[in-house]
């Protein structure tokens, strides 16, 4: 359990904080990219409900959510909250009610412990009496949906694609560090801000499967709908396999 994490991106997000909650036993940590807290929806008119406006409920709702989903007792595996500011697909009030959700199941207060900038973004930490870091969040200033990375200099890691972001900040590599699976920690300080290279508003790629045009929007501001998907790539939703009597669902939201 001590070297088994997950994470994952938007819908993966979502099925990341379902593993984490359902499956805590063996996870030693986790990380939810512009994801969503645990039984944000129910079903998948609740999931878009969550994406595109946020639920808001209080931590100890949240945390009994988490509580309720299995017999685990703890402890429970850390998380890394990941969430740029500028995302209209997922709403990042949806990384604050996270972090309202995993610290009040590690027993946390609201307030960070720690607070900082790595790369130039702001950065909490949540640490336990031990003080090692429970919980942690990235808020990525200026960054649509998607994950960021750093391809730039001798660590440069990953290559821009359709929702991966050169944002100047990798997090790949940040999140190896805190699970301590690299030989480095994450260096907290005030870097300037790096100009972020966003993709295209309007991005246009083929279905492999269909070889039609799918037409994809970012979201960057003002009142057109964030992502706009053809019929082709309708969102779907599947129902997590059930497992010593926890059931978890996840969106499958195809990008």
């Amino acid at each position: 359990r001590s070297r088994v994490y997950v994470n994952g991106l938007s819908a993966g997000g979502a099925m990341t904080a379902v593993m984490l909650a359902t499956y805590p036993e063996v996870f030693a940590g986790g990380a939810i990219i512009a994801g969503l807290p645990y039984r944000c929806a129910n079903d998948l008119q609740q999931g878009f409900e969550c994406m595109f406006q946020g639920r808001i409920r209080s931590p100890q709702e949240w945390g009994n959510l988490v509580r309720a989903a299995s017999s685990h007792q703890g402890p429970w595996p850390k998380i890394s909250i990941w969430h740029g500011a500028g995302d209209h697909t997922v709403k990042p009030t949806n990384a604050e009610e996270a972090i309202k959700q995993w610290t009040d199941v590690h027993g946390l207060a609201m307030t960070p412990t720690f607070e900082s900038t790595v790369d130039g973004y702001s950065y909490r930490a949540w640490r336990g009496s031990d003080g090692d870091n429970l919980v942690e969040a990235y808020t990525i200033a200026g960054m649509a949906h998607g994950v960021p990375i750093d391809p730039h200099g001798e660590e440069g890691c990953g290559a821009t694609a359709p929702f991966i972001l050169d944002m100047g900040i990798s997090s790949t590599q940040h999140i190896a560090r805190s699970w301590g699976l690299t030989d480095r920690t994450p260096e907290t300080s005030g870097a300037p801000h790096r100009t972020a290279q966003m993709m295209p508003t309007d991005y246009r790629a083929h279905d492999q499967e269909s070889g039609r045009e799918v037409r994809i929007e970012t979201g960057s501001g003002g009142n057109t709908p964030a992502a706009d998907r053809s019929a082709s790539a309708q969102p779907t939703h599947r129902e997590g396999a059930t497992h010593g009597g926890r059931a978890g669902l996840g969106l499958d939201l195809q990008e």
